[in-house]
């Protein structure tokens, strides 16, 4: 995988799937993605990264001229401390409960 680049251009029908034409008369085959069709025939601006000759991996996809979404991602290391607080938490409540009856 290479660096991140930032594409501007047009999304539409390709021999193997989406394609984005950039502005500058290059042609990139995008991964088949559900954004990626809901923006089909619309200008578009794509950040990701090259794979092979002149394939693109999306990372995020969005209307030109638009603000760039923010991108979530979920933190595995957050999710799993959560996890044993609410489980922490469930214990001691289920302890007390059991005291109590």
């Amino acid at each position: 995988m290479s660096s991140t680049e930032h594409l501007t251009g047009t999304l539409d029908h390709g021999p193997n799937g989406i394609v984005l034409r950039t502005d500058g008369g290059g042609m990139w085959e995008l991964d088949d993605s559900r954004k990626a069709r809901k923006l089909m025939g619309s200008r578009v601006e794509v950040v990701g990264q090259r794979s092979g000759f002149n394939g693109f991996i999306c990372d995020q996809i969005w209307r030109a001229g638009h603000p760039r979404p923010r991108a979530f991602r979920l933190r595995l290391e957050l999710l799993i401390a959560a996890a044993f607080v609410a489980y922490g938490i469930y214990a001691s409540v289920a302890g007390l409960v059991s005291r109590l009856g």
